[in-house]
């Protein structure tokens, strides 16, 4: 009896990246993700660096000129692609879609209970309110930071550390329309890849470039507050996940208290300006998982987490770089009949996990240290 596909949890960068990867050599595998096909989701900027982009291209059969055309971020005015000393600013909802053809995702499964036994391995799943169930050989779980597949494994405490770090970030996305009416001055958020920075007093304020709609004449920004958290900031740092727009509203109240702030970000950070703006809480999150507890999952169980399900950075760091690199280093580790060599695999990434973590969390803190000029949020 052949082997079942190999289930993919999350239709996220580093699922995708992986089911690409696999189906670049044959091997079946079903991608299971609890939303709805959305093509504009995620339709902001994010930056990939020379070694990420570079890796993608063989498994996208795509060379590098294509890659820039379909999936880098444009300057408005010079058409030219937002890019860096390598690094390259790139769509991500474009990203997406690209990761996505050809692979076959399930949408509107959302992951509820796993079952594992000498004989069988399954998975149950959520659809419209009616359970829906797979048997799987290997399943790799790339839900992301919050983990339905790694809730039902049910981890020791000892064998999962997530925290929540000190900072108060908050974040908004706009459009402005037409390219005539943005700011000479807001323009040189697209001449680099992590776009332009501003610290006040503690206080840094970011502003990037996500794309440019040449036919519809609009351009798009993502921009960002963030700051140490101090006294009486408990139920931000504390609050639930869903209440990430709920407090947005706060972050009127922050870019208010802001005195005399320069061009462009006098312009971005205005209340009145935000009125329209998505805007969202974030919390700055840092985990990991113990390598010796993801092979025994993958043993006993079949279950491995990958990307920010196994371990996740706070905002400032690369976290769709590393995604990216996991997603295609456990394909190498995947034979043609669906079986994992998890201590290869694991030997391979685990190291630089905890390493990667450290550095975003020492990041975040230089981001808010005077003296200090880094552009990373």
């Amino acid at each position: 009896m052949p082997r079942p596909p190999i289930a993919i949890i999350g239709a996220g960068i580093s699922g995708l990246t992986l089911a690409r990867c696999l189906r670049r050599r044959n091997i079946p595998a079903i991608v299971y993700e609890r939303v709805k096909d959305n093509p504009t989701r995620n339709n902001y900027g994010i930056t990939l660096r020379h070694d990420t982009w570079k890796s993608l291209l063989e498994p996208l059969q795509i060379d590098e000129r294509d890659f820039k055309r379909q999936l880098g971020v444009r300057h408005p005015k010079t058409d030219a692609v937002v890019e860096d000393d390598g690094a390259l600013r790139v769509n991500r909802a474009a990203l997406t879609r690209v990761l996505q053809e050809g692979v076959d995702v399930k949408w509107e499964h959302k992951s509820i209970d796993l079952s594992a036994t000498n004989d069988t391995r399954s998975a149950k799943f959520d659809r419209n309110g009616s359970s829906e169930a797979i048997e799987y050989g290997l399943l790799v779980a790339a839900d992301g930071v919050h983990s339905a597949t790694r809730s039902a494994l049910k981890l020791k405490q000892s064998d999962f550390e997530m925290k929540t770090l000190p900072y108060v970030v908050f974040n908004g996305k706009r459009r402005i329309k037409p390219l005539s009416q943005v700011p000479e001055s807001l323009l040189t958020a697209f001449e680099k890849p992590d776009g332009i920075v501003h610290r006040h007093g503690q206080v840094a304020l970011s502003i990037k470039g996500d794309f440019w709609d040449s036919e519809k004449d609009s351009v798009a920004i993502s921009y960002t507050l963030s700051r140490p958290a101090k006294d009486g900031d408990k139920p931000l740092i504390e609050r639930n996940i869903s209440d990430a727009e709920k407090l947005a509203a706060q972050f009127k109240d922050e870019v208010a208290a802001l005195k005399d702030l320069p061009p462009p970000f006098d312009a971005v950070f205005n209340k009145d300006q935000m009125i329209g703006d998505r805007l969202l809480h974030w919390l700055m999150r840092s985990s990991l998982v113990d390598s010796d507890a993801l092979q025994k999952s993958a043993s006993t169980q079949g279950v491995l987490l990958l990307g920010d399900a196994a371990h996740a950075q706070p905002i400032p760091g690369y976290g769709a770089n590393t995604a990216i690199a996991d997603a295609i280093e456990l394909a190498r580790h995947i034979s043609p009949d669906g079986k994992i060599d998890i201590a290869k695999f694991l030997q391979a990434r685990a190291e630089s996990w905890a390493g990667d973590k450290e550095s975003a969390e020492q990041d975040l803190s230089n981001l808010h240290n005077a003296g200090t000029s880094q552009s990373m949020l």
